[in-house]
């Protein structure tokens, strides 16, 4: 689903992006769209690392107790 949104984009880029477009055969909005998703691919990537402590468990844990429901 696509969102209507209203940027100012520095001229420069903004010539930039058309020409780009141009070249590409593509509207401006997908030539931000595109710019935009590999910028966010690139800077905020989800990581798949899982995050862990020095900690350690010390109880007991029964899975019969856990599972009998």
């Amino acid at each position: 689903m696509k969102s209507h949104i209203s940027a100012t984009i520095d001229e420069e880029i903004l010539e930039r992006a058309d020409r780009y477009g141009s070249e590409e055969r593509r509207s401006r909005s997908q030539v931000i769209e595109m710019a935009l998703d590999a910028f966010l691919r690139e800077r905020a990537a989800p990581t798949e690392e899982i995050v862990t402590s020095s900690g350690s468990f010390d109880g007991s844990f029964s899975r019969e107790e856990t599972y009998a429901r």
